[in-house]
């Protein structure tokens, strides 16, 4: 009988033992492994939860920090009101100025709440309080609302994708590819051929033009002789007289004056 007893208190301990430990599991698969720290509470105004729900992850700036407790209606509004337990221990890190938003998380789009926090040495929220909201929609929203603007960049990209396509098509690239190799080479050798081309050009011609232009200078040979020599041009202007230029000037001038004075008699 006693030791039917001891097997009993033995079982319904395992027992018990088994419940909390169950009841622990469920806690921290239903994503509230907080409840062994110490916490506190501050709140957030929001005018949708886009999926949040009780146990939904809170993170600090990444990090995991507490979890939802519960979502209320605003008394006379539309907005709701979201709990937040979070680790005391970062009480200080959640200032003044620290914003909270909904933010999607994996491939699943699960939703959380991540806190922005406000300055470092700012002062802390106080328990029960408000966190500012950011109003900024989340990528994966912004995504959503554009659905047909991204459904025209998807329609371009299908466009870019046929186009690469015909263009591979029966080794069309390979021949492109050489084709424009062949150009190049074509265009480098005539460049080439350009420039030694200018090089004779400019040794045949250049050069033996700026020697004789030099000889000019010196009055070297026959056209030197000639430029630089002043009485050559003196004999030449006194064997063709005085300027034509003069001889019917001096008249014109002469009559201009006889004109005047009897005009003035």
């Amino acid at each position: 009988m006693e030791s039917s007893l001891k097997h009993q208190i033995k079982v319904g301990l395992f027992t018990a033992i088994g419940v909390i430990m169950f009841c622990i599991s469920v806690i921290l698969l239903g994503g509230d492994k907080f409840f062994l720290k110490k916490t506190y509470i501050l709140k957030v105004r929001l005018p949708q939860v886009q999926g949040l729900g009780r146990g939904s992850v809170v993170s600090l700036t990444g990090v995991p920090i507490g979890n939802i407790t519960d979502i209320v209606f605003i008394p006379k509004s539309h907005d709701v009101e979201v709990n937040l337990s979070l680790e005391q221990r970062v009480q200080g890190q959640i200032t003044e100025g620290s914003k909270a938003s909904i933010k999607t998380q994996g491939a699943l789009g699960d939703k959380y709440i991540y806190i922005d926090p406000g300055p470092i040495d700012g002062t802390p929220i106080k328990e029960f309080a408000f966190i500012d909201t950011d109003k900024t929609p989340d990528f994966l929203d912004i995504i959503a609302s554009k659905g047909a603007e991204l459904g025209e960049v998807v329609e371009v990209i299908k466009e870019v994708r046929l186009m690469f396509a015909n263009i591979n098509k029966d080794g069309n690239s390979h021949k492109l590819m050489s084709n424009l190799v062949q150009t190049t080479n074509s265009l480098n050798l005539f460049l080439g051929e350009a420039r030694e081309t200018f090089k004779l050009m400019r040794n045949e011609a250049i050069v033996p033009l700026s020697s004789v232009m030099k000889k000019v200078d010196k009055g070297q040979g026959t056209l030197g002789a000639l430029v630089n020599d002043s009485s050559f041009y003196n004999r030449m202007m006194g064997f063709v007289g005085e300027s034509p230029r003069n001889k019917f000037l001096k008249p014109i001038i002469r009559d201009s004056i006889q004109t005047s004075e009897e005009k003035k008699k």
